[in-house]
């Protein structure tokens, strides 16, 4: 690969965990844009996206289904693909 591990994009996806008072864990997801392109930061939140509250137990312990955990994963990258414009465009 001939990439720099400091480059990164315009926009992007950030993951974060917040400890709710009930004891869930909660996982946000929100859309940041990097303030310097081509480099790596700074970022600046631009849309909260979603979020999804967990046992603590079942994520620490990363016992999630194989459809949970997928889902996950198609969701942040179609975000990652939306917010770039790179899906196609429904006719």
């Amino acid at each position: 690969m001939d990439s720099s591990d400091k480059e990164r994009g315009e926009r992007g996806v950030t993951c974060s965990l917040l400890r709710m008072s009930d004891g869930h864990l909660r996982v946000v997801l929100d859309d940041v844009r990097n303030l310097a392109p081509g480099e790596s930061g700074p970022w600046r939140h631009e849309v909260f996206v979603t979020f999804k509250d967990y046992e603590q137990a079942e994520l620490s312990s990363l016992d999630l289904s194989e459809e949970e955990l997928a889902a996950f994963g198609h969701y942040v990258l179609a975000r990652l693909l939306a917010i770039n414009g790179l899906l196609p465009s429904e006719p």
